[in-house]
């Protein structure tokens, strides 16, 4: 347990917890013959699993974390490679699913913020490019889900980050285009995905022959609610207008609300894909943080933090499992991971070095 091997007793310093988080990111899933992450721990052949292309677009968006804490080029060169890698393996930049290109797309985003490549903001607006044919051209709107004949799905899981992603292309270059591709993906999401009493979004829906909607409002993940937090706090950041405020906010009360076990920390929604769920929903919390300093943000972004390390005591691997307040067990895949990496990282931000 850090707190032990810090002897630093009741106190935590954030700082210290997110670079030990990232320690046993590369202890436990870095492949140093590919410069890559692997799937699963402990280590299995790579060429004998999935490429899971969304998974390392997130595993280089932890490591631009470390970067952006730190200055220190390792990060910013393993999160290209595992970029590079992706592409390699994949045979191109592009996915069948439009949900995985745009969380590429951000990564490789927030690599061209901090580091200059030219590389990588070339990635960044080709995906782009490619992402706004997803988009249906009918009464109703949004993105697609999949790259298919059968596109009947629009999900939240393709709407909420492509509003991210094209907020953020129009404020690094001030294409208006942009910005009312980011306006009318959230307008999108907004009327057809978001419960209005308590921001909670649903997974999806999909159009029947006879154009009804069917919508399954029994699928509430933190991931959505994540994503359409970050989107909304996007907009804001560039219009100033407080529906966009007011929006976040109340999908941030309705997740800590409802989206959490009984121990109050958030819910478990198993390995595999859902175990980044909660982490994408942590990281576009504690954006939302950074701008209306809710206290009770932080709070609740803390005491996850503290159940996570708690439980992560015991563990001769140091794993962070899908339960934040029970002990992981091995075999686990790096989603999990790279979710308790998200979230420390978050409380870094926060409190920076101070002792809380």
């Amino acid at each position: 347990m850090l707190t032990e091997e810090k002897n630093i007793a009741n106190t935590y310093n954030y700082n210290e917890y997110a670079e030990w988080a990232q320690n046993l990111l590369i202890k436990n899933y870095w492949n140093e013959k590919t410069k890559s992450v692997i799937n699963n721990f402990p280590f299995s052949d790579e060429k004998e699993i999935g490429l899971n292309y969304w998974w390392r677009a997130h595993a280089a968006d932890a490591l631009i974390d470390g970067y952006e804490r730190t200055k220190n080029p390792i990060y910013a060169d393993r999160a290209e490679t595992i970029i590079d890698h992706v592409f390699d393996r994949n045979g191109s930049l592009y996915n069948e699913f439009y949900d995985d290109e745009e969380w590429m797309a951000l990564a490789c985003l927030r690599l061209y913020d901090l580091t200059g490549s030219e590389k990588m903001k070339e990635y960044a607006l080709n995906l782009w490019n490619d992402i706004k044919t997803a988009w249906w051209e009918d009464e109703i709107g949004g993105l697609a889900w999949k790259k298919d004949e059968h596109r009947i799905s629009r999900n939240a899981c393709a709407n909420g980050p492509g509003a991210i992603l094209a907020a953020r292309v129009y404020q690094r270059f001030q294409k208006e285009e942009d910005l009312a591709w980011a306006k009318k993906i959230f307008a999108f999401e907004q009327k057809y995905l978001v419960d209005p009493d308590n921001g909670l979004v649903y997974d999806g829906m999909s159009i029947k022959p006879d154009g009804t909607i069917s919508t399954n409002k029994s699928w509430l993940f933190t991931y959505n609610a994540g994503t359409y937090i970050g989107a909304a706090v996007e907009l804001y950041r560039i219009t100033n207008e407080d529906f966009y405020l007011k929006e976040a906010e109340k999908t941030a009360k309705g997740s800590m609300e409802n989206l959490i076990s009984t121990s109050g920390v958030l819910k478990s929604e198993g390995t595999g894909d859902g175990g980044l769920f909660k982490g994408i929903l942590v990281r576009y919390m504690e954006q939302l943080y950074a701008v209306n300093k809710d206290t009770k943000i932080s709070e609740f972004l803390l005491s996850n933090a503290r159940k996570l390390e708690q439980s992560t005591g015991s563990s001769q691997a140091g794993l962070f499992g899908p339960e934040w307040d029970k002990e992981a067990e091995a075999p686990l895949d790096v989603t999990c991971q790279l979710s308790g990496v998200f979230l420390f990282e978050a409380v870094a931000k926060i409190c920076g070095g101070e002792l809380v």
